[in-house]
């Protein structure tokens, strides 16, 4: 599986979303890895979304998503992790959280998503588990 990552990444204000084409550690046939920086809030939220649920039609099920340059996030964003974490358990997939920044992991805890979302230290720890 393969596509024009370009066409995956998103670029709003100082927000940035992209594929890791080339990740340093194995992936299963159907993982992703995404760098994310910037703020992950209401402006850029549903375009997230979007590309995710494309990519979950085209038959990616497992996305590592690098959330250490991101310096917010708001509702909308932990939404669009809710509902695509949702999405992809019920057909058998994953989406993992990779080195949260400190404030989104406070915001994580605080909100008690923390229990629900995957949270790995490194790309490398999330993909052993």
């Amino acid at each position: 599986m393969e596509d024009n990552w370009e066409s995956f990444s998103i670029e709003s204000g100082e927000f940035q979303m992209q594929v890791i084409p080339n990740p340093p550690v194995a992936l299963p046939v159907t993982a992703l890895l995404f760098d994310l920086s910037g703020e992950v809030n209401l402006y850029n939220s549903q375009a997230i979304r979007e590309n995710l649920e494309i990519l979950i039609s085209k038959g990616y099920l497992h996305f590592f998503l690098d959330l250490e340059q991101v310096s917010y996030i708001d509702s909308s964003g932990l939404g669009v992790f809710l509902g695509t974490h949702s999405k992809l358990m019920k057909q058998a997939g994953y989406i993992r959280l990779v080195s949260p920044s400190e404030k989104v992991r406070y915001v994580l805890e605080l909100t008690k998503l923390k229990s629900l979302l995957q949270i790995f230290e490194t790309v490398e720890d999330a993909a052993r588990s």
